[in-house]
């Protein structure tokens, strides 16, 4: 595994991962409650709702491999996480 770089202590890699993973339940969530067409957040979400959760995601994950890599390594898209 590579090293973190020397400016992410390992308590704000720690903050970032577990946002990135909040981000991640957030949209799986949303994903499940549009495929359903059940309440998400108190109202059925709309396709938009969804990707602009999955795009959220992809911006925290690219910020954590940022912080532990220092640069992105793995890209993701919308389409690939809506699956």
């Amino acid at each position: 595994m590579a090293k973190a770089r020397e400016s992410t202590t390992d308590d704000e890699l720690q903050e970032i991962r577990e946002d990135m993973e909040r981000k991640k339940a957030a949209m799986h969530a949303a994903k499940i409650a549009y495929l359903n067409s059940t309440s998400f957040g108190g109202r059925i979400p709309e396709y938009e709702d969804v990707r602009q959760a999955a795009q959220e995601f992809i911006l925290a994950n690219y910020k954590y491999q940022k912080a532990l890599y220092g640069k992105i390594k793995v890209k993701l898209s919308v389409a690939n996480l809506l699956r």
